[in-house]
């Protein structure tokens, strides 16, 4: 059965049989009605009122030229920068493919070829995937059920915060601009492929174990302040990590808190061994509320269905389907 529960700090909140069924059908109701032709993006790109400790040209135009994905790399930042007005929209030419159909296939052609080694080469990340694997190696026990050693170790890699993680968001902040780009300029495809399908195996096993399918989480980004209109329909276009516990996103001012009911994410902190959620790229979320403060800005999205422009490309690429 499926069933909602919103869970606030570390305490879940009830909710009755009545309030789960009336959730399911409203968000079963708006992935079949929505439109993304008729979406409306947050705001007009490029506005800024430019706070009190104002960031250096460069960095102020990188910001206001940036695409969401980019602009939450901006939570390294150390100092405010600017708030900026950016167009969230639905992120499109982030590379966004769930592999519906073809999961199997994908995984044989990843192995055939051999990407593992060719993006470890690449990308020079072994001795980032190496730490990843012996962290979990350490943990001594067996992956959640279905998924593999590279499930958890690719999640790995995503939660700690390292450069692969902000190469791997750039990659995919413009890997569906065209077939061409993600067949010879993507290189993250295995990682890519392993973060989907983990996130997809532990859904499949909390709907056969009946546990909750929704989730309220947390995720900051430091330095920057972002706008947004009531109403408006986005995608992150990027794996969010997300936190479970709301004291921890707040930790530090200065910042815009998300505040999101995620239904297609995925709790990882069996693996992680954080109080965290991974939400996948594809996920569609609603603004319903915002907060404006001089310490920060505050941003509440719910789940309003998902969007995929790319399925199986890996192997339309190689021109196997």
């Amino acid at each position: 059965m499926w069933a909602r529960k919103v869970l606030t700090e570390t305490h879940p909140k009830k909710t009755s049989k009545e309030e789960r069924v009336h959730f399911r059908m409203k968000l079963q109701v708006r992935r079949s009605i929505f439109n993304p032709s008729k979406s409306r993006p947050l705001t007009h790109r490029g506005r800024r009122t430019p706070l009190p400790t104002a960031a250096a040209p460069e960095v102020r135009i990188w910001l206001l030229k940036g695409p969401l994905p980019l602009l939450l790399l901006c939570s390294s930042l150390q100092s405010p920068t600017v708030a900026v007005k950016i167009d969230f929209d639905l992120a499109p030419v982030s590379f966004d493919d769930q592999y519906q159909g073809c999961s199997q296939q994908v995984l044989e052609e990843l192995i055939l070829e051999d990407y593992f080694t060719k993006e470890l080469a690449a990308h020079e990340y072994h001795k980032v995937w190496q730490r990843a694997l012996l962290a979990w190696l350490n943990q001594a026990k067996a992956p959640p059920k279905d998924m593999a050693i590279a499930h958890a170790v690719a999640i790995l890699v995503y939660s700690s915060n390292n450069s692969v993680r902000s190469d791997f968001i750039r990659a995919m902040a413009s890997a569906a601009r065209s077939s061409q780009q993600y067949k010879n300029s993507f290189h993250f495809k295995y990682l890519h492929y392993y973060l989907t399908t983990a996130i997809q195996l532990l859904r499949k096993e909390m709907v056969r174990r009946n546990d909750s399918l929704c989730y309220e989480v947390h995720h900051k980004v430091e330095g920057v302040y972002l706008s947004a209109s009531t109403g408006a329909t986005i995608r992150f276009g990027q794996f969010l990590s997300t936190s479970l516990l709301r004291e921890e996103a707040q930790k530090f001012g200065k910042q815009t808190l998300f505040t999101i009911l995620t239904c297609l994410g995925a709790p990882v902190q069996d693996i992680s061994l954080k109080k965290e959620v991974l939400v996948p790229p594809y996920e569609l979320f609603e603004v319903v509320n915002t907060s404006y403060h001089p310490r920060g800005n505050w941003l509440q999205l719910r789940s309003t269905g998902n969007l995929s422009t790319y399925n199986c490309q890996l192997l339309k690429a190689i021109k196997k389907i």
